[in-house]
């Protein structure tokens, strides 16, 4: 008998020194995108001296499937904010399988636990990379893989800050996720702006504080970024949020109430119908092939082609079964 056996394990990183931390960096530097990657020496800097601060605790973790390094995770915990982001979450192209991203997710919230992280959010970043016609299809795949394990897209306009004052190609439009203990369909501004305010002024100013030389004018730069979004959301008090995929329907369902698409139906199989019954007619009726005939053949398939192809995206496929049917009785004459 044969037994396969996956054990998927989460360690925190505590040495810049550790032979493993500098594989994870490895596997970090080689799936990570030139415009949302940080600087490795900073990673290790933080990971040696981040936390002595009372308010904020770094984590970097290895990911590991029986005992093999396979990815790569890195968040801070903002304790008065009560919420948890995320920098990066990678698991190497060979292992990334939907199982692996579900599982590793699922632990994370066994680690916040096992850490005894008090939290009410999660959020990370999803940037809007390689744009085309305003449209990220970046964005959009990890938007939905993150929706897939409960995420919700924060809809309101976000921006990702800076990656280093010399870094202007990293200030990037992009995606808030959040992810809520609780279900939630909105968030009040006030607490939105709070959360922002931690990972603008707390996990991205202090970060680049490490440069004396910037650090004045990166820290500008954040509460620039920070007046614009204040400013953008002032006549709100309350910003929506899209629920996680698991629950999504799509905009389309919205925009066309159920009674309608069953009317819409409705009318697409009587259409067929008529166009069947005169079909028959003209077969059983007509001999030659007068310019009317030929235009009542032709007017009847392509009712019935429409209809087809209209349906066959519900996969109801006996329409077009019928349209073949008919269409061989036309050539068999």
């Amino acid at each position: 008998m044969t037994t396969v056996h996956l054990v998927f394990t989460i360690r925190s990183f505590r040495s810049a020194n550790d032979q493993t931390f500098l594989k994870a960096l490895h596997i970090y530097e080689a799936n990570t995108h030139p415009q949302v990657k940080t600087d490795s020496r900073e990673i290790a800097h933080w990971l040696a001296h981040g936390n002595p601060r009372p308010d904020c605790k770094f984590y970097v973790c290895g990911l590991f499937i029986s005992g093999e390094l396979v990815g790569f995770a890195e968040f801070i915990y903002l304790q008065k904010e009560r919420a948890i982001h995320f920098d990066y979450f990678i698991i190497e192209p060979s292992r990334r399988t939907a199982g692996a991203f579900y599982t590793f997710a699922e632990q994370m919230r066994e680690f916040f636990d096992e850490e005894k992280l008090e939290w009410d959010f999660i959020t990370t970043e999803i940037a809007h990379l390689d744009a085309i016609n305003g449209i990220s299809r970046h964005a959009q795949g990890l938007t939905r893989l993150f929706r897939q394990i409960g995420f919700h897209e924060v809809l309101a306009d976000y921006e990702q800050p800076l990656l280093g004052v010399e870094n202007a190609d990293t200030a990037l439009k992009a995606t808030l996720l959040l992810l809520p203990r609780v279900e939630m369909e909105t968030i009040s501004r006030s607490r939105f702006l709070e959360l922002i305010s931690g990972i603008y002024r707390k996990h991205y100013a202090e970060w680049y504080s490490i440069y004396s030389e910037t650090s004045v004018n990166y820290r500008v730069k954040i509460e620039e970024q920070f007046a614009r979004l204040e400013s953008n959301l002032a006549d709100k008090k309350e910003i929506r949020l899209r629920p996680p995929d698991r629950e999504f329907a799509d905009s389309n369902v919205a925009n066309n109430p159920p009674l309608r698409g069953a009317l819409f139906y409705v009318l697409k199989i009587l259409a067929s119908a008529i166009a069947t019954a005169f079909f028959n007619i003209l077969l059983r009726h007509k001999t030659d092939s007068s310019t009317g005939w030929v235009f009542g053949i032709t007017a009847c398939i392509f009712v019935l082609l429409v209809v087809t192809v209209s349906l066959t995206d519900k996969k109801r496929f006996e329409a077009f079964k019928l349209l073949i049917s008919l269409v061989s009785k036309f050539f068999d004459r």
